[in-house]
């Protein structure tokens, strides 16, 4: 028998089934073979660390956007053949270069996200600078050497260019002063040499080397006497240049071996952030939760994820102290083995780090979780399906403690019914001795009684729907439930008679406890579909309310709104008179009426003024409003409002006033409404600016302009993309960067993301 934290042992809970899920999530193998072979560890430490990560993870996924792990290469293999004395190759190297590319990528987009946990992770990352640099120089993004991979190179390169002019300088000639001996005016090359189609019969006039007959064998491949230098030359150059490449290779293979170990482990730290984030993309895709650890298991409105959304049936589990065990009983096809898998799952998942779809959920730390569901016979070990059950029982009877969950479907079925019951019977007697908690399935209605009778078990149900004669796979607490089997057998056996006379046979062998239990089944069935309209109804009250609660805080949103514009009205046409009022004690002044009568009036004006205000104010003061006291000229915060009375809160004092006292702090207003105004008419500056084309001069004063706009607004990085060139406006831009005291640093963009062609600009 399998050991219990083995993946393979929940296969029958189709644990491997949602692994497989969450791994179509990651990005790359590694990753997804992680997910895929899961060992299931009971350590309190590593399942708390594992919903850690993935709640962390989960939240940064709510903040950023999603971190794509797709350029992160397996390079692990080509590594371990460096490490047995391998020389690697271009494209491999390719993949070593793309690797640290990928590292870099992860480490920046990790930056500026504070982490508690995945921390770990990026700190043990590691990238080398040198290995980018040596690679890049010498490959190219195909995978080729380059010609200038090395000086030796070069040189061995147009050497070779040198002599391909030569060969095909000779070649032209011979072609033009043999045309009658040649077969075709072409040149063709036989074991890398230059050679012409000669006609047999002048083969032998050039003192060459032949290399066989064409086709129709009137012909030969004939390299001439003017050729053989050059071609030898040809060959040995091509020789030296594969040499050339090998050395090369060689020496990129010795310095990637130097970090060899470090990039495996940054493979094993990649893989396992790849894991979390699928755990939490998967979690987002099916709104799951990462639930709590507690004494007690309650899932609320749980589901099997298997299940499609139009067909799934959300149910709550509950197994609270005195609480250790449930039994479920129900009719065939009802949903008792969905609701022991569910439970099941929900458990595996959350010491996974798997969030599970519930609305809710608390789990308890158990030792191990045993189950007996698969009930396939034993071909291997020639046992019959009851045999291979039993073996199963035995397994966990042996290994199960206080502190284990087990979940057995269908408990000691297989056999004479009076025998299966009476060893049903006892085997949740011993279950209850250990201690252990767990749920079991059954058709049993002796179980069904006992169950009744224990405090420590919660006896429940799959209810089944009398009128359509269906399941309706929802899950009921403090009930017991038929196997139905009859009602059932009437939707697929056409002799009703026959069922008729099956349901007078059941009749005359009912016992009293039997009938009785069948009777309470249908009672609390008929209380459900009241219960289901009652709830109905309340959710119908509900809307309505909140409908109401609506509509009522649209209603004052837009009475505000009119007291504001009656204000706004007001004043406006306050400033007018005043303005008039003004004009006539001007004039009334320049024509010679008393100082203090004027001012008199001026006085009167504004204070016309101020009680108006104070009148249109009075009746939208609301607490936290920012207010003016007009006899102390003093600023404070409104803290309590009733009728004509307020308090005010002045640096720290309490002050007591009249409503009539007190006017709006018009000024902070003022300064909010510009600050927003400001803040809407703001426009964020774009992260890269392309200078490809100017001059230095007008590309240095566009690039001036752009990175002040950026600094302001308090981007951390650009991009500028001067292109490659002549590399004299790269040449200015750095010499432009250099002098600027915003600027960090600059240097290259990523060999994926412009390159030398790019630069990337970090602000202070």
């Amino acid at each position: 028998m399998v050991l219990q934290n083995n993946k393979d042992y929940y296969k029958a809970l189709e644990l491997d089934l949602v692994l497989a899920l969450v791994a179509d999530k990651c990005s790359f193998g590694v990753a997804k073979e992680r997910i895929l072979n899961s060992e299931i560890n009971f350590n309190p430490l590593a399942i708390k660390r594992n919903m850690a990560e993935t709640k962390e993870a989960l939240m940064i996924l709510k903040d950023h956007d999603r971190f794509h792990f797709d350029d992160v290469l397996d390079i692990g293999p080509l590594l371990n053949n460096l490490k047995r004395g391998y020389t690697l190759t271009a494209n491999e190297l390719l993949a070593v270069l793309t690797h640290n590319f990928a590292t870099k990528r992860v480490l920046r987009y990790f930056r500026d996200i504070e982490l508690e946990y995945l921390v770990d992770y990026l700190d043990s990352l590691f990238y080398s600078d040198h290995l980018i640099a040596i690679i890049q120089k010498r490959i190219d993004h195909n995978g080729e050497i380059k010609d200038d991979a090395s000086e030796h190179l070069t040189e061995l390169r147009n050497q070779l260019r040198d002599t391909m002019t030569r060969i095909d300088q000779k070649a032209r000639e011979f072609i033009q002063h043999h045309q009658t001996s040649l077969q075709e005016n072409v040149v063709y090359y036989r074991n890398d040499r230059a050679c012409f189609l000669v006609k047999n019969s002048d083969k032998n006039k050039y003192d060459g080397f032949s290399y066989g007959n064409s086709a129709s064998g009137q012909a030969s491949y004939v390299e001439p006497r003017s050729l053989i230098d050059l071609n030898n030359r040809k060959v040995a150059l091509e020789h030296e240049i594969e040499e050339e490449k090998r050395r090369i290779l060689y020496y990129l293979s010795l310095e990637t071996l130097k970090d060899a170990d470090r990039f495996l482990s940054n493979l094993s730290s990649l893989a396992v952030l790849d894991a979390v984030f699928a755990k939490a993309d998967y979690g987002l895709e099916f709104e799951a939760v990462i639930p709590v650890l507690g004494d007690d298991l309650y899932l609320k409105d749980a589901a099997h994820p298997l299940i499609s959304k139009a067909k799934v049936v959300y149910n709550t589990y509950r197994i609270i102290k005195p609480k250790r065990a449930i039994v479920i009983s129900g009719s065939n096809t009802g949903g008792k083995t969905v609701s022991l898998k569910v439970i099941g799952l929900s458990v595996l998942l959350t010491y996974l780090g798997i969030p599970i779809i519930a609305q809710a959920a608390t789990i308890p730390l158990y030792d191990a979780v045993y189950h007996d569901i698969d009930d396939a016979q034993s071909l291997v070990d020639s046992l019959s399906t009851f045999s291979s059950r039993l073996k199963s029982l035995n397994f966990i009877l042996n290994r199960t403690t206080d502190r284990s969950l087990v979940l057995i479907d269908e408990i000691a079925s297989g056999t004479d019914p009076k025998e299966g019951e009476a060893l049903a019977l006892a085997i949740i007697d011993k279950l209850g001795l250990i201690g252990s908690t767990f749920v079991v399935t059954t058709h049993f209605d002796q179980v069904k009684q006992y169950a009744l009778k224990q405090e420590f078990i919660l006896p429940s149900s799959q209810e089944f729907d009398y009128e359509k004669l269906l399941p309706t796979y929802r899950y009921l607490e403090n009930s017991l439930g038929q196997s139905n089997a009859l009602d059932i057998a009437q939707r697929y056996i056409d002799d009703q008679e026959l069922i008729k006379q099956a349901k007078a046979n059941l009749s005359a062998n009912e016992s009293e406890e039997e009938i009785n239990i069948r009777l309470l089944a249908k009672e609390r069935d008929e209380l459900n579909k009241e219960k289901q309209q009652l709830d109905a109804i309340y959710a119908k009250q509900k809307e309505l309310l909140d409908e109401y609660e609506q509509k009522l805080a649209k209603f004052k949103a837009e009475e505000n709104e009119m007291r504001k514009e009656a204000k706004d009205k007001l004043d406006h046409y306050l400033d007018k008179q005043k303005q008039k009022a003004r004009q006539i004690l001007k004039r009334l002044s320049e024509e010679g009426q008393k100082a203090h009568a004027v001012n008199q009036g001026i006085a009167k004006i504004d204070e016309l003024s101020l009680t108006v205000n104070k009148t249109a104010d009075s009746g939208s003061y609301k607490v936290n409003d920012l207010v003016k006291i007009i006899s102390y000229g003093q600023i404070g915060k409104l803290i309590e409002l009733d009728k004509d009375q307020a308090k005010i809160e002045v640096n720290g004092m309490i002050i007591k006033t009249k409503t009539d006292d007190i006017e709006f702090y018009q000024n902070a207003k003022t300064v909010k409404t510009k600050k927003a105004h400001i803040e809407r008419s703001f426009k964020r500056p774009a992260k890269e600016i392309v200078l490809v084309g100017m001059r230095s001069e007008e590309a240095l004063r566009v690039l001036g302009k752009y990175l002040d706009n950026c600094y302001g607004a308090n981007m951390k990085t650009v991009k500028i993309v001067t292109g490659i060139g002549t590399g004299a406006l790269k040449k200015a831009v750095w010499d432009y960067l250099s002098h600027l005291k915003t600027v960090k640093d600059y240097h290259y963009a990523d060999y994926y993301d412009g390159g030398s062609a790019a630069t990337v600009v970090e602000f202070k």
